[in-house]
This record gives C-alpha cells, structure tokens and sequence, in this order.
C-alpha cells in the first residue's frame, strides 16, 4: 500500500518508515459474516462485503509524545496505490478446472495476467452467493474454448525486450467498473492482445492475429466469383494514418500506474503530412508490449486493399478471420493472401464477404526504443519547508507581517558538556532583520541569562536545566515588534526520540568537537527497534564550519554501554575542512545487516578532530536512523 509516492504498508514487513505508530492495516481476502469489522455504532457489523476484498485503515492522528507529530496530523491522503492480487482466472488448459465452477479456478502470477484468460473470465461472470457479481455470465456451452486455449498459448509466447531479456508476449493489468460498458471492457482486452471477438456457429470465438499466413484455410479464382466485385487497393489518404502513438499504464515505483506516452510508431508519409492514430493501452503495464501493438496497428494500415464480392457455395468452408488466397484475373492477384473481415451465409448458397489483404510483414517483431525514464515527483513535504526546518533545528518562526514567534526547544539530553552558549539566528520574510532591525531584549524568566545582538538578530542562551521564556523586540521603521522564545534545555531529561521500541530516530542537536579523542556528539538514550530482517538503515548530514580534520562514527549498542560501528565503510570519513568558507557533507549512509531481529538498540554518533587546532562546529546537522 502506498501514500501518495510513500511505501506505507507490505504484507512481509507490516507498516513502513514515517507511517510506523501511526497507522494500522487490515486486509481482508474474502467479506463474510464471521471476519466483518465494526468500524462505528453507525456501521456496525452489518456490513459485511461479502464476497469481496477490502482493506481496512485506521489513522493515528496525534504524535506519540511531546517531539513526534503524526504524518496524519495535516491531511490524510486520497492518493492510495493498492498493489495485490487481482481475479482468479479460469483457464481451460488446467485439467483440474471446471470452467462452470468458479471455486476451481486459481490465481497464478503468470497465468492471471494473460488477457486472453481475463476476457474468458469476464465473458463467465463471477457470482458472489449464486448471484452474478461481475462479468455476463455466459455459459461456457456458448464459448468455443478451444480458441480461448489457442489465444491463451499465443500470449503467453515469449519474445525480446529492449532491454535484452524476454517476456511473454501479451500480459494484461488493471481494473475495471461494473459501471463501464461491457463493450468498452471487451475492447480494451481485445486491444491488449491485437484480437478480435466473434461469433461462430452459435460460440463466442477468440482470435489473437498472428502469422498463421502459411496455412490459408482456402483458394478462390474467378470460378468461386459470383458477378460484380470491388477492389480498393487503399483507402483515401485523409482516412489513413502514419503515426501511432498513446499511452500505457507505467507500473514502476516512481510512476505508480500513472498512463504515460510510449515510444510512438511511425513511417514516412506520402503526402510529407504526418497523420496520427491515438492507441492508448490502459491495461498494459510494458512500454515493449505497447510499442509491438502500436507496430502492428501501424503495419496493418500499411496493408489496407479491401476487396468485396459475392462467392459462390464454397466459401462456406471459411470463416470470420480465416485466412485465403485469391487468384482473380481481373486485377491481376496471383494467390494473393487475404483475411476474411466480414461474411453472411445465405440460404440461396450465395456468400457476400469482405476480404482484407495480408502479408507477413505486418507481423515481424518491430524495432523496440527504450521507454521514458520517468521522473519522480516531488510532492510538498511540510517537514522540508523553513518553518519546520527551523524547528528541527530548536527554532520555530511564524512569519506575519506584525510580529515574530520564536519557540527554541534543543530538547537538551546529552551525556557530554554542551557549548557554553547556542547561537539562534531570528528569521523574517518580508524583511533583512540582520540589517534593518533594532533588535534588544525585554524580558527573561528566572535562571535563564540570554542575550541579543542589536544589529544582527543573533540570540545568546545559556544551557542551564531550565524552561522559561525570552521576550524580545526588534524595531523595524519606527515599528516595534515582539518576540517569544520559550526555552526548554534540561540537560537531564530522557530519550529525545525513538523510545523503546521506537521504529525511527531523529537527532539534530551536535555537540561541537575540539578534541583529539571520540565524543559523542548526539544525544544519548534513543533506542530504534531493528526489523524482522535484522537490520537498521542510518544515515547522517551537516553543514560545517571550521578549519581542521574528522572523523565522525555511527554507531549501535544493545545496553548503551559497549558501542559497535555500523559496518557500512561510508559510516566513518575522514573530511578536510576548509578555512575560510563553510560547506556541506554527508557523513554517512547505509544499512546494518546481521542484528537481532525485532530488537532494541541505542543509537549515536561520535566524532574526533584528527588535524587542526580549532573548534568544528555542526550547523543544521540530522542524524536519523530507522527500520528499512
């Protein structure tokens, strides 16, 4: 299940990353009186989806402690992706099924996406306590299953990828309303697989085109000819196209079943006028399979010459679809390969039929390109925006034009003396504070020793175990304006984050490094929980300032006491800091492998200055780790 282009929920590995603790799922394969969910006194357990699945979410809207806020907590998505198991298929090549009895029909990972077997399923219905719930319920007396096996086998031939691999030629995915039109179903199948959908003797008939030109079912001369005929050798040029182009249904991670454009077909055009076919493929989920289909259609209109006549008694042996060759002397055709389109049969013996012509090339396997890459989006994210930035950071700025709040919350745990003083730059949109402001303090509570650059906005705190709050007032064209800072530093407080049993931990609160030997420079006492895999994904970020050289350490922990580095070699670096300028690094990245699954562990990092002889200072530093 995803949010939006978050992963939230697998079967394997329950909820995933920011959703953990704040969302509960419960997929139910099959509705019925005994496993119905009362949701509400309103609902109750009445409503039972018989018959169906559904999926069952349950939204934690508060955060789990004073310092976590639920991904809820703004809106609940409308975008949910569900990926999972469609309609068990019959298919009439399985001996063990019945294709009268749907409860022996199964679901294969292969089989149930050949669109030969999903239009079988839909021409056959579903019933959901004897009543037909989905499809037309036609018996299978009525369908010529042997044509259904031929289209089946046809799909399932494997051919190239562009790419270099292979895979099977013809695979169907999607969903589709009972709302929907049964022609509009039936068509988008049928385009799926370059088929086509008849009646013959009474039995609904499948036939998948290909080149089966080797083996014409009959041949016809002019004694087979019955009177006057047509021949049109193509069709006007504005009734023509050379370009085939449309969209598929791109099932990867960053597309999420979005319809995108494949690779177009085309060839020259007569006229030097580009004339185009619009060919979408909703239920196709490869950019290959399209651009086969897309092929086919474009060489099909290649070979367009329709030719119309009455034959004679022995046309009967034909059928709708079957191949024929003709040789007729007044157009000059030499067995000339033709497709039946359309017929009658009439009692006077007489045969009207429409005839198509063929040729192998229509179905060589074209020229594949390789599809768009496709970018992934990048929705808005309110954690990235500067306000919650700023609070990340122990800064929360409400920007209006009247006046300025300032929450500074470090959270303050740590094992390690603190710097004397942290330095909080006071930000304001609509105007250059650091310039054009008169900044001073008012106010402080008691025990708390601040003070404030006048020109600069930059605020000087002690880090005593204190709370309380801080007035200030900056004063901006004659205009004075008021600011709060409330201060919470209790150097002896618990874990800032994670908590036991906790499946995230974030840390952006470094302790500055002057030394020559191993500091810890996040707080201590978070414990992230390992997954039922055994691992742990880490990963460490920062602007720096300073002259010098480090090497900084993640590490994990069972009882806090003996530490272990996490194995990736890019979770220590040696970085050269320049003198003159601050910079960025990511420190490191990466994921710990082998640990106790489902088990608690403390998490940190520490640092040591390996050259140079001043103090590193960290500016925006985060430090998280949390279950992959």
């Amino acid at each position: 299940i995803w949010f939006d282009d978050k992963a939230a929920w697998t079967l394997a590995g329950g909820v995933q990353g920011e959703f953990a603790g704040f969302l509960t799922v419960t997929p139910v394969l099959e509705g019925n009186a005994g496993n119905a969910i009362n949701i509400s006194a309103r609902m109750g357990s009445t409503r039972r989806y018989t018959g169906l699945a559904y999926v069952y979410l349950r939204y934690k809207l508060t955060g789990n402690g004073s310092s976590a806020e639920s991904p809820f907590a703004q809106n609940v998505t409308n975008r949910i992706t569900i990926r999972g198991r469609g309609a068990a298929l019959p298919d009439p090549r399985d001996p063990a099924q019945d294709m009268a009895d749907q409860t022996t029909w199964t679901w294969d990972d292969d089989a149930s996406r050949n669109p030969a077997l999903a239009l079988l399923f839909y021409l056959l219905g579903y019933r959901i306590n004897g009543i037909l719930a989905v499809g037309k319920g036609i018996p299978p007396e009525r369908i010529d299953l042997d044509s259904f096996i031929t289209a089946a086998n046809i799909c399932d031939e494997m051919v190239a990828t562009e790419a270099g691999g292979m895979e099977p030629r013809y695979r169907c995915d999607g969903i589709w309303s009972e709302g929907d039109s049964p022609t509009t179903i039936i068509d988008t199948l049928k385009a799926s697989m370059n088929a086509d959908l008849d009646d013959v003797g009474g039995k609904l008939r499948l036939t998948v085109f290909h080149n089966d030109l080797a083996t014409p079912v009959a041949d016809f001369t002019d004694d087979d000819i019955l009177g006057q005929f047509t021949w049109e050798a193509s069709p006007p040029l504005d009734q023509t196209f050379n370009v085939v182009r449309g969209t598929f249904t791109d099932p990867s991670d960053d597309s999420l079943y979005q319809q995108i454009d494949y690779p177009l077909q085309e060839v020259a055009s007569p006229d030097g006028i580009d004339r185009l076919n619009t060919f979408n493929l909703p239920m196709v989920q490869s950019a290959d399979q399209a651009q086969r289909l897309a092929a086919l259609r474009l060489a099909r209109q290649q070979f367009a010459g329709t030719f119309q006549a009455e034959f004679q008694a022995t046309a009967w042996k034909v059928q709708k679809n079957s191949v024929v060759r003709l040789s007729f002397v007044q157009t000059g055709f030499v067995q000339k390969l033709f497709r039946v389109v359309d017929m009658e049969f009439r009692q006077d013996g007489v045969v009207p039929m429409t005839l198509r012509e063929e040729d192998s090339t229509i179905y060589d396997n074209p020229a594949l390109t390789e599809s768009l890459t496709i970018v992934p989006t990048t929705p808005f994210d309110f954690t990235n925006s500067p306000i919650n930035l700023a609070i990340n950071q122990g800064l929360t700025v409400i920007v209006t034009p009247s006046q300025f709040q300032v929450q500074a919350n470090s959270f303050g745990v740590t094992t390690t003396a603190l710097p004397e003083t942290q330095q909080l730059q006071l930000l304001q949109a609509a105007v250059d504070v650091t310039t054009d402001a008169t900044w001073s303090v008012v106010s402080s509570s008691s025990g708390i020793t601040a003070t404030i650059g006048a020109a600069t906005g930059l605020l000087s705190l002690d880090v005593a175990d204190v709370s309380g709050a801080i007035v200030v007032q900056a004063v901006l064209d004659g205009i004075t304006y008021s600011t709060t800072v409330l201060v919470n530093r209790n150097t002896s407080a618990g874990t800032t984050g994670g908590g036991a049993g906790g499946s995230n931990f974030a840390d952006s609160d470094w302790l500055n490094i002057a030394t020559a030997t191993d500091v810890q420079v996040t707080n201590a006492g978070a414990q992230v929980m390992s997954n039922a895999a055994g691992e742990l994904q880490y990963s460490a970020l920062t602007s720096y300032t300073g002259s010098g050289a480090a090497v900084i350490t993640a590490q994990y922990s069972l009882d806090d006491i003996t530490y272990t580095d996490f194995a990736s070699a890019t979770g220590n670096i040696a970085q050269e800091f320049p003198e003159t300028e601050p910079g960025f690094v990511q420190i490191a990245q990466g994921t710990q492998t082998g640990l106790t699954p489902n088990t608690d562990y403390f998490v940190r990092l520490v640092a040591r200055r390996t050259a140079g002889t001043g103090q590193l200072s960290w500016s925006e530093p985060l430090f998280s780790v949390n279950q992959p």
